[in-house]
């Protein structure tokens, strides 16, 4: 912005009289400001660093079952190892999501995921 419009916006949005917003764009122009010893630097600097979060344990939190997971994972078990399954032996990975099976020598996972509720 070149000095007239510049003084122009002090007048307006400041509602300056003419003098005092050619003084404000004279002060800023200049901006003598003196250089900082280096002890002031330190302090400043100590000043711009934002605190840092404490350290805290995280909480362990406790997960209730799922009985009806695991209920299902049981009977999808159930039912491959079932001789009018698969004829396999199914291995719980994890007793409420996930069964390993093997089938013509390849390996199987079956994953059983319950999406959360929509907002």
């Amino acid at each position: 912005m070149d000095k007239e419009k510049q003084i122009l916006n002090y007048m307006q949005k400041l509602n300056l009289t003419s003098e005092e917003a050619e003084q404000l764009y004279k002060d800023e122009e200049e901006d003598n400001l003196p250089e900082l010893t280096a002890d002031q630097k330190k302090v400043e600097k100590e000043m711009r660093q934002a605190d840092r979060k404490k350290e805290t344990t995280p909480r362990k939190r406790e997960r209730k079952p799922d009985e009806d997971k695991r209920f299902l994972i049981g009977m999808l078990q159930e039912f491959i190892e079932n001789p009018n399954g698969i004829y396999s032996p199914a291995k719980i990975v994890n007793p409420e999501r996930e069964i390993e099976l093997k089938y013509n020598g390849n390996c199987y996972r079956l994953v059983l995921i319950k999406p959360r509720k929509e907002k």
